[in-house]
């Protein structure tokens, strides 16, 4: 059960890094994802650094306990956490703007399953590491 653990998060974690990467270097692609408009460089900046910075050192920082640190769970914990907030987010969301559609859709029952998944596997493995 451990190895499954490390390995969803990780995988999440390495995606996390992936897409924080990517958007570090080309912040205008969030225009392609979502009808945002990136109208000046403040907007680019932000994008630049809380999608692509805040991604990226989040995944490096997990990928960092699981492997480095063999704190499975405290990485787990961190993830949830992590998915937690951003279910929030969308929960509020739900009130606010209405039911997803599209590519937020997708990325709420992404984010949904993560955290589902994650929730359980840190529970299992809590007091084996």
């Amino acid at each position: 059960m451990i190895a499954l653990h490390r390995g969803i998060i990780s995988v999440v974690a390495i995606l996390f890094i992936g897409l924080g990467i990517w958007l570090m270097i080309q912040p205008r692609a969030v225009q392609d994802l979502y009808p945002l408009s990136l109208d000046g460089p403040m907007a680019v900046s932000e994008v630049r650094a809380v999608f692509g910075g805040l991604m990226m050192g989040t995944g490096a920082g997990v990928l960092w306990l699981v492997w480095r640190l063999q704190r499975a769970t405290d990485a787990g914990v961190v993830m949830i956490f992590i998915f937690g907030g951003l279910l929030l987010a969308r929960i509020i969301g739900l009130f606010g703007e209405g039911v997803p559609h599209g590519p937020v859709l997708n990325e709420t029952i992404f984010e949904t399953l993560v955290f589902t998944i994650v929730l359980v596997t840190t529970l299992l493995i809590r007091n084996r590491e």
